[in-house]
């Protein structure tokens, strides 16, 4: 448990199993542009070897 309880610490360390900040960010980029009207938007990021970045 205590290994668990290390691991879940920090989810933004950027492993495998923690929260997708880069992916999470491009899609509210990504939203908030649409509302402005945008066309120009920037492509979604999608998993990497099977993981989400």
């Amino acid at each position: 448990m205590e290994s668990v309880g290390d691991y879940a610490e920090n989810p933004f360390e950027a492993l495998a199993f923690d929260i997708p900040m880069t992916s999470l960010v491009r899609t509210i980029e990504i939203d908030l542009r649409e509302m402005l009207g945008e066309t120009d938007l920037p492509p979604a990021i999608g998993p990497k070897d099977n993981f989400v970045v």
